[in-house]
């Protein structure tokens, strides 16, 4: 009996720290996905003109709700979890994802905009947080 083949390797998830991600919001039609639970999501939310949650824990029930025709930065705490969901996406033909790297932490490291109180996010401190995009 033969072995199905292999899937082909996919190719690295593209990466962009919060600082790339907010200049690609102002200049593009880009989607932010927050991966994080809901009780999370509605504790504390990025302040972009437009941001969808879908849980990791139901992002492969929900996924097809992603539009394939535009740009998709999916985030989470650290920036893990929407690693894997990136990965998933790129698994299910989306070309237009990237993951941003270390997440809300990040965001928050850099005193972004939130809605929420920033004091309820718990979380270690964001890997590299001194060198996001060279700054």
């Amino acid at each position: 009996m033969e072995m199905p083949a292999a899937p082909a390797p996919l190719p690295e998830a593209r990466q962009c720290c919060p600082t790339t991600t907010r200049k690609r919001i102002a200049q593009e039609d880009v989607l932010l996905v927050d991966v994080r639970e809901q009780a999370d999501f509605d504790q504390l939310t990025l302040d972009v003109p437009e941001i969808v949650n879908i849980p990791f824990s139901v992002f492969e029930e929900r996924f097809p709700e992603l539009p394939r025709d535009r740009e998709l930065v999916l985030v989470s705490a650290d920036g893990q979890n929407s690693l894997k969901a990136t990965y998933y996406l790129m698994r299910h033909g989306y070309t237009k994802v990237a993951n941003m790297s270390n997440g809300v932490a990040k965001w928050l490291y850099r005193g972004f905009p939130v809605k929420g109180d920033p004091a309820a996010f718990v979380t270690a401190s964001p890997e590299g947080a001194s060198g996001c995009c060279g700054a």
